[in-house]
């Protein structure tokens, strides 16, 4: 019978993986909604806790509200899955629940029922379809993008695994888990994941490993102080420490989690921590302290009607009073380890009998879902699609605001550059009129002074004739009266040519004027004196009526230039026998000049 004990050991181990614990900080208040349904613990009595469920979901219909409907709907649909253990009943209110999510688009409502669905097949052990379950629950989670419902389904898939002999895959899901412990930063999922890892590689003789990860594992759950799965892997540390043959430090763990289990009065853990030590101390052959042990084993198990306990207990207590030799008591403990084991395999073939019920039931029900999906799908296909379509539509909104706006900038381009057009080509007709008047201007300037050249040349030429054909007749008083006269004709002439020069420069831009101190008066005086002989010919009298001497700060020879061109214009505009006058007046802060 201890054999029997043994190899069921790898399944008891591995159906006694828990679900996690909430965590001390940064919980999803979803999942932490979620797992409080898989707490032993519980305020309210299941008669009070399916009342109000059911109140909820009618004040829910009332009031229109379908999300708070689909949620209630959800609630008592975990309600029946973990306390009344009616696996019926538990998916006739989460397909209810599943088909309000799916009409409203509540993804991560919807991910929760199909998590909830999956751990109903898991009960049923309808293994493969946990799975599917869970592989739509983590394929909707891709919208939401929750690192912990990711870590949370991850953990069920592994447990899934596992119990289908899927060992490979078991350890890939826990791996991944552990992948994510630093973006959710929860303690408690990384030490169920190593938890989990620990059964794997102790079924899989790899002792050393499993110690390490359970050693891990409760590492975490202290640093959290989780007693309650403390005290679990101190329990399986024992357990694993007892395949290896270490009785010492077997004793050790189970010690300290029969000290923590008596704190937290946790009677179907003491029945587990009491059966423990006592068959330590049974294959010590110490059957005096493995009954003693395996007695209060046995009272802990009749107060938490755990069966299971309750038959290892009698078969040991039959075993320890065999060998110390009271065989009336052993045999009392074995008739009633017949009679339970009696009653757990009756128990067993009835609830065989019901699970098959009720995986007959869930499947009909599978079908209804299956057309919920299908429902689902198209109406994601049509979202899709109208999706599309207005996607579409906007971008062709957009393009054709695009274009519209190419083409008002493209007119307002056109008339902004047929106004620099226009201004463009008055700028060009108003420099064409200026430059024609440049050369009009130009060609009098030129007709000017080929006219007032010819003067000067003619006085020079008859001088000049003059000198060459009557030189010996002039006297050295003519001759010097010709000089004189002479050169007041070339002065004259260089006065012409430089204002010729004064002139190409102003057209050119190339004047410096540069201011320099000189005597207006005597300048007017000079002028005048130049000019004289052009006034003379015409019979004009010229007059240069001020004196004085003024002087100023000015260009030289631009001052020069305007006095003796005003000065010329006057004689060249004066009839005959007239007379001009040159004057200045001083004001306040500057200097009149009149012809």
């Amino acid at each position: 019978m201890f054999r029997i004990i043994n190899k069921f050991f790898g399944l008891i181990i591995l159906t006694s993986i828990t679900l996690p614990v909430l965590a001390m900080q940064d919980t999803d208040p979803d999942v932490e909604w979620y797992q409080s349904f898989f707490q032993e613990k519980k305020s309210l009595s299941i008669e009070r806790a399916l009342a109000q469920g059911e109140e909820s979901i009618a004040t829910a219909r009332e009031g229109g509200d379908a999300e708070d409907a689909a949620r209630a709907l959800t609630e008592m649909g975990l309600l029946h899955l973990t306390r009344t253990y009616n696996y019926q009943l538990a998916m006739d209110y989460l397909i209810q629940a599943l088909t309000l999510e799916d009409s409203l688009g509540l993804t991560t409502r919807r991910i929760f029922t199909y998590l909830a669905m999956a751990q109903v097949f898991e009960e049923v052990r309808e293994y493969y379809k946990s799975f599917e379950f869970l592989t739509m629950a983590m394929e909707a989670n891709r919208s939401v993008q929750s690192l912990q419902i990711r870590a949370l389904g991850l953990n069920e898939l592994g447990k899934v695994n596992a119990s289908s002999g899927r060992i490979e895959d078991a350890f890939e899901n826990y791996q991944q888990v552990l992948a994510l412990r630093d973006d959710i930063n929860k303690p408690d999922v990384e030490a169920e994941a190593l938890f989990n890892l620990g059964h794997l590689f102790t079924l899989q003789g790899k002792y050393k490993e499993a110690l390490d990860n359970h050693k891990r594992a409760l590492a975490l759950r202290r640093a959290i102080r989780d007693r309650k799965n403390e005290a679990l892997s101190l329990n399986d540390i024992g357990k694993l420490y007892e395949l290896m043959k270490n009785k010492e430090k077997a004793m050790a763990n189970h010690l300290v989690a029969l000290e923590i289990r008596q704190e937290l009065k946790d009677k179907r853990g003491l029945a587990e921590s009491y059966n423990n030590i006592g068959v330590l101390y049974y294959n010590q052959k110490n059957y005096q302290r493995a009954a003693a042990n395996i007695q209060l084993a046995l009272q802990a198990a009749q107060e938490s009607q755990t069966q299971n306990q309750i038959m290892k207990s009698y078969e040991y207590l039959s075993a320890c009073f065999e060998k110390a030799g009271d065989y009336k008591k052993a045999l009392e403990y074995k008739d009633l380890f017949f009679a339970i084991n009696n009653l757990i395999e009756g128990d067993k073939y009835e609830q065989s009998l019901i699970e098959t019920q009720t995986r007959y039931f869930i499947s009909q029900k599978e079908n209804q879902i299956k057309r919920l999906e299908l429902v689902r799908i198209q109406r994601e296909n049509e979202l899709r699609e109208e999706k599309r379509f207005r996607n579409f539509f906007i971008v062709l909104a957009g393009l054709c605001l695009v274009i519209a706006g190419l083409i008002f900038y493209y007119y307002r381009q056109q008339q902004r550059l047929n106004s620099l057009l226009t201004a463009e080509q008055a700028k060009v007709t108003s420099q064409n009129i200026e430059l024609q008047e440049l050369n009009a201007t130009k060609d009098k300037f030129f007709s000017i002074i080929s006219h007032d050249l010819k003067g000067p040349l003619n006085s020079l030429t008859s001088f000049s004739s003059l000198l060459i054909n009557h030189t010996e007749h002039l006297s050295k008083e003519e001759i010097r009266m010709f000089a004189k006269d002479f050169d007041k004709s070339l002065k004259n002439l260089f006065s012409l040519l430089e204002n010729l020069l004064e002139w190409s420069r102003s057209q050119t831009g190339n004047i410096e004027f540069t201011p320099e101190p000189f005597d207006l008066g005597a300048l007017l005086e000079e002028n005048k004196e130049l000019l004289k002989g052009q006034a003379q010919n015409k019979k004009i009298t010229l007059m240069n009526e001020s004196s004085e001497e003024v002087i100023i700060s000015a260009h030289k020879n631009s001052v020069n230039t305007v006095v003796r061109n005003l000065i010329a214009n006057a004689i060249k505009f004066t009839p005959e026998e007239g007379k001009i006058t040159v004057n200045l007046a001083r004001g306040t802060n500057d200097v009149v000049v009149s012809v």
